[in-house]
């Protein structure tokens, strides 16, 4: 027997420190997807195997922009609620419909009111002015689907995983920081370049604008007019995105592109 959920790994630029509460892991927060509660593990292990792939290239990006305090009137537990980028709200939407359809068709009881994306980070007693006062909006992303058991006094372990590409990847670069971008199209090359620097820089959120781009130099425009834009009202630890690169096309029709910024 195990106590079991599915949800989504996720990745953002934690703060190093909370008010007060007990705390989850930063290893094991997660956005939950289906809730199984406790079952014989063994008859779902063996249909894994046939886990329902999501139809998304790239794991969903998304920002926090509320704190939550769950459930409603005794709340017990501190989230960050999601709000996600581009298509992500119709793909975790499509996605987990077509899970719990799968957890359902494997006769499990499935809950399927609609999905409020949140990832929890700590757990009463907590004073909720404390949290509100803290609350800074963070950029998210999803790295993978994960088969989470819960073992108690806030400990989880992933038991199976489905690893999902990551919007963007830091990778080593001599004297500057680099990122390589991943996009279905040049407007999620732009903002997943966004999304990457504000990992480094979280204020950074507030100056993502929905622009049109047609060309590699027009999403690198677009990115240094952010930086100019932010670094003019609260300075910024960047100088600029360089005109660096070309974009490349894989066989799946995914445009990716080495993002290099000048510090």
């Amino acid at each position: 027997m195990k106590r079991v959920f599915l949800g989504f790994s996720v990745q953002a630029p934690w703060p190093d420190t909370y008010p007060r509460g007990r705390i989850i892991e930063e290893n094991v927060r997660h956005i939950t997807c289906a809730f199984l509660g406790n079952i014989n593990f063994a008859p779902l292990e063996k249909n894994l195997p046939n886990f329902p792939c999501p139809t998304f290239l790239l794991g969903p990006v998304g920002v926090s922009d509320k704190v939550l305090f769950l459930p409603k009137f005794k709340p017990r537990v501190v989230a960050h609620q999601i709000s996600w980028f581009g298509d992500g709200k119709h793909e975790v939407e499509t996605f987990q419909k077509m899970l719990l359809d799968w957890l359902a068709s494997l006769e499990y009881s499935v809950d399927r009111r609609p999905l409020l994306p949140h990832v929890t980070l700590a757990r009463a007693p907590f004073e909720k002015q404390e949290w509100e006062e803290a609350f800074e909006k963070l950029p998210f992303i999803v790295t993978g689907i994960h088969l989470y058991e819960s073992l108690g006094n806030l400990r989880y372990t992933s038991i199976w995983e489905m690893p999902l590409l990551p919007a963007f990847e830091e990778f080593e670069h001599t004297a500057d920081i680099a990122f390589h971008i991943r996009g279905k199209t040049l407007q999620e090359l732009y903002r997943n370049g966004a999304i990457a620097l504000s990992f480094t820089y979280p204020p950074l959120l507030s100056f993502i604008e929905k622009i049109p781009v047609d060309n590699l130099d027009q999403v690198v425009r677009h990115l240094n007019a952010m930086i100019s834009a932010c670094d003019l009202k609260m300075g910024c630890p960047f100088k600029a995105v360089s005109y660096h690169g070309k974009i490349k096309q894989d066989n799946k029709g995914l445009l990716h592109w080495a993002m290099i910024v000048d510090v």
